[in-house]
């Protein structure tokens, strides 16, 4: 299984930017792809990995950065 082109072809088909979709909406377009926990850990670790970047700026981001 092609992991890698599963994982871009979710990211393609989401309705928004990908640092806008929550987590649980991920979990469902992945688990409508595929059954296998196996695969399932496989996709969302791409999926995070390339595509969300770790840099994102987040309240708990200045909270901690801020002083």
């Amino acid at each position: 299984m092609n992991y890698k082109r599963i994982a871009h072809s979710i990211v393609e088909r989401l309705p928004t930017d990908i640092s806008n979709v929550s987590m649980s909406y991920l979990n469902k377009v992945i688990g409508d792809r595929t059954k296998s926990p196996y695969d399932f850990a496989k996709i969302k670790a791409i999926i995070l990995k390339e595509h969300l970047k770790q840099n994102n700026k987040t309240y708990k981001n200045y909270i901690k950065g801020g002083k």
